[in-house]
């Protein structure tokens, strides 16, 4: 049996996935291992060339790696454990359309795809950990602890505290804030852009990209659950309910279907 050494964050677009990740980066590295790739990488297909060219072969106990992807895994390889997140597909529609820059339809069908995933590893449960995005919010330590030992490591409970605070949503909103400083300033003194610190969404806008984190302009909202309505015109929400509600019940959320 080969040794564990690669984490797959597996999961639909705004669902806590980046936060999913970089507590998994943080989780290894108090305990000492080498974290790889050393800064997140933007793309699917960049995860996976990087895994087949290192850490597929990567012999070193040391080296853990740590992958976020928004497609499914069909069989999970060798020395591989899976992560994936459930959230309210109402605020997941909110937030593609509002973060994303998508529109209705495309906003609905990303929020549609989440029931996909899920039942996809449902399937696979034995090294697949579900996390639920309210989990994120509020209990972040309990959360942090069960996926230590899902990762077969053991925290202090000083570094769950510290892991907490370092991405708590006004923290990761200062970096955030520093990062579009800087790229703001770049701009005005028409220096050159480095694009490995840059996104691009929907309607071509340009974003700070933070390379150890993946946190970029943006990216925290002050949205809170449930504020999905506030978003959406009557007409909208009409439609949203229409496509969206059964999926909703089925994850386990409330009709929204009165």
């Amino acid at each position: 049996m080969r040794d564990l050494n690669t984490f797959w964050v597996s999961t639909v677009a705004r669902t806590g996935s980046m936060w999913a990740t970089n507590i998994i980066r943080e989780i290894l590295k108090y305990s000492n291992f080498n974290v790889l790739p050393k800064v997140l990488l933007k793309s699917d297909s960049a995860c996976v060339e990087f895994y087949k060219n290192d850490g597929l072969l990567d012999k070193n106990k040391q080296n853990k790696y740590v992958f976020k992807i928004h497609s499914k895994i069909d069989r999970i390889p060798p020395g591989s454990k899976v992560i994936t997140t459930v959230r309210n597909p109402y605020d997941i529609c909110a937030s593609f359309h509002e973060f994303m820059k998508c529109d209705l339809y495309t906003s609905i069908d990303s929020a549609l795809l989440l029931l996909d995933f899920y039942n996809h590893y449902k399937k696979l449960e034995k090294d697949v950990f579900v996390i639920k995005y309210e989990e994120i919010e509020n209990t972040p330590g309990l959360l942090i602890k069960n996926l230590s030992s899902f990762c077969e490591v053991k925290l202090s409970e000083d570094n769950i505290k510290h892991i907490i605070r370092k991405y708590e949503k006004n923290n990761v909103k200062k970096l955030i804030e520093k990062n579009d400083l800087n790229l703001k300033k770049s701009f005005s003194e028409n220096k050159k852009i480095d694009e490995d610190k840059i996104v691009k969404d929907a309607n071509g806008n340009i974003r700070s990209y933070d390379l150890d984190t993946g946190f970029q302009s943006g990216h925290i909202s002050s949205r809170k659950t449930g504020d999905w309505m506030k978003v959406f015109s009557e007409e909208e929400k009409n439609i949203i309910i229409k496509k969206i509600d059964k999926v909703a019940v089925d994850l386990g959320y409330k009709s929204e279907n009165n």
